[in-house]
């Protein structure tokens, strides 16, 4: 009965405050945004879609 929990990584712009999400757009808002579940995969995709040191990477758990 127990729920498996992983981990997820955000990104957000913080000239914005805006998340990526999946399709690599923005949003406004924490549910929108696109999950990454490696830490090395989501700061490729930060360095890949933003300018160094303009985003920050937040990690979470959630249920799988």
């Amino acid at each position: 009965m127990y729920r498996e929990v992983v981990p997820s990584y955000v990104i957000q712009c913080r000239n914005t405050g805006l998340f990526l999400t999946e399709e690599l757009g923005f949003c406004r808002m924490l549910r929108d945004a696109g999950r990454l579940h490696d830490l090395e995969e989501a700061a490729d995709t930060a360095s890949d879609n933003l300018d160094q040191g303009e985003f920050d990477i937040f990690m979470f758990w959630e249920s799988a």
